[in-house]
């Protein structure tokens, strides 16, 4: 009997048919949250390292300069204190510490954005003015 298969590899292949199709649409549908909020961490990472690095550049300028700083910001929430940025997003909480004392105004709420902030050096601190 030639070109038949048998009744128990035609089960067994059918058996891993299944598996490969639903291993692969459950950690799409379940995978899907954690990528969006990876790479809404990286993007927030990278957003608040170009932020560190121009506070530290200005730092060290005279009193009364400026730096205006394009931020490409995922959706969260920025906070001020003291020395510390922090940003508050959808799974992930980055937190970074400047060489000098930051004071603003307000908390900063953030949508996936490009955001324009100015840096303002004083005597003591520097001043950030979200746009």
């Amino acid at each position: 009997m030639r070109g038949q298969i048998s009744l128990e590899f035609s089960i067994l292949f059918l058996a891993l048919l299944v598996v490969v199709i639903v291993s692969t649409m459950t950690s799409g549908m379940y995978g899907y949250k954690k990528t969006v909020e990876v790479s809404s961490a990286s993007l927030g990472h990278a957003a608040l390292s170009k932020l560190k690095t121009n506070i530290d550049m200005l730092s060290v300028a005279d009193s009364g300069s400026k730096k205006l700083v394009y931020i490409k910001s995922p959706p969260g929430i920025w906070v001020v204190n003291g020395t510390n940025i922090t940003l508050k997003g959808n799974g992930y909480n980055l937190t970074t510490t400047c060489s000098i004392n930051l004071t603003t105004n307000e908390i900063y709420k953030t949508n996936l954005s490009v955001d324009a902030v100015l840096l303002e050096r004083n005597k003591n601190n520097i001043y950030i003015n979200w746009s």
